[in-house]
């Protein structure tokens, strides 16, 4: 008896998804995945919680560029789509936002500890 072969996926077969997956869990019952499902809102409680915003030229400042923001998060791109951009717009809320630094002319957020 021969073994099925499996369906090769292309990136466009990626493109043409929707922006909502449907998951069928095992007993049945259907629900749907959205990217938000990605995100803990206690992390960003937690950054707001431990930093405040501040300018590149205040002192004590520390730098948090989109490797660093990906880190602390845990925000990985999935199929979904990014889950640091949900992180960003919530810190935005927040009061924080992203600046072009001087030193290194990349996008970041500058922040002080709060203390």
């Amino acid at each position: 008896m021969g073994r099925k072969k499996k369906k090769q996926y292309d990136y466009e077969d990626w493109e043409d998804a929707p922006d909502d997956v449907d998951v069928v869990a095992g007993n049945g019952d259907q629900f749907q995945v959205h990217l938000s499902d990605y995100v803990i809102e206690e992390k960003v409680s937690a950054f707001v919680r431990g930093y405040k915003p501040c300018s590149e030229f205040d002192p004590g400042y520390e730098q948090f560029d989109e490797s660093r923001l990906r880190d602390f998060f845990k925000a990985t791109v999935c199929g979904l789509g990014d889950p640091l951009k949900l992180y960003i717009e919530d810190l935005k809320l927040a009061g924080f936002r992203m600046d072009i630094s001087v030193a290194t002319g990349e996008p970041c957020i500058f922040v002080q500890p709060r203390g």
